[in-house]
């Protein structure tokens, strides 16, 4: 699993806990669930940057 830390240009942060994995498509970027089900989405034209922290699995 993975911590998403997404920055926009305007200074705000958005942050997506355990989600195992993201895409890039067509100016958007995406978060997805272990289902492949789109969890977050955001225009990339606003987005700064992403940090991924990849994060131990707990039970």
């Amino acid at each position: 699993m993975a911590r998403y830390e997404i920055n926009y240009l305007d200074g705000s942060v958005d942050t997506v806990a355990n989600a195992p994995g993201h895409e890039w498509s067509e100016n958007l970027f995406l978060v997805l669930d272990a289902n492949k089900r789109t969890t977050y989405l955001a225009p990339t034209a606003n987005i700064r940057s992403v940090l991924i922290h990849d994060e131990a699995a707990t039970s």
